[in-house]
């Protein structure tokens, strides 16, 4: 009696099992809202922009009307608010970037100009003109101030 039990309750949780599998719908639409977040659901709440996604085969289909393709132009879509953002990083990156090398531009600069104001007391200075003139004390003390000023503030991170 308990065998004839037992084997009923799973025949019957065998079937209804296999009868809501066979009822459900496969039915997995998806679209993205104004902001470009992607969604999915098993329902279209009036949209008319969704995709159906066949589960199974792993397909999508447009719901959206034909005619409504066809008469209107395509516009051209902007990007969505995700890539607005990975293109402002992306933006901001190559800008720091561009810094950086400036950075080490000067550093290197100023640092050269250490190494030569610094052990000699007698610094010759070439103008644009091509007139060597000897640069006197005071100019080289606070040429060298500025430098090493420079690299500590900026070069020294």
């Amino acid at each position: 009696m308990r065998f004839v039990t037992i084997l009923m309750t799973v025949f019957i949780a065998t079937a209804a099992l296999m009868a809501t599998d066979a009822t459900a719908k496969d039915e997995i639409y998806r679209w993205v809202d104004e902001n470009g977040v992607v969604h999915f659901g098993d329902r279209t709440e009036g949209r008319a922009d969704v995709e159906q996604i066949d589960i199974r085969n792993g397909n999508r289909s447009s719901s959206a009307p034909a005619s409504a393709d066809t008469n209107q132009q395509q516009e051209p879509q902007q990007p969505s608010y995700a890539q607005q953002r990975r293109d402002e990083r992306a933006e901001i990156r190559k800008k720091a970037a561009e810094e950086e090398k400036d950075l080490a531009k000067g550093c290197a600069h100023h640092r050269q100009l250490v190494a030569q104001l610094e052990p000699s007391t007698r610094v010759m200075v070439t103008y644009e003109d091509g007139k060597v003139v000897r640069m006197d004390d005071n100019e080289r003390l606070k040429s060298l101030t500025e430098s090493k000023a420079y690299i500590a503030e900026n070069c020294n991170k």
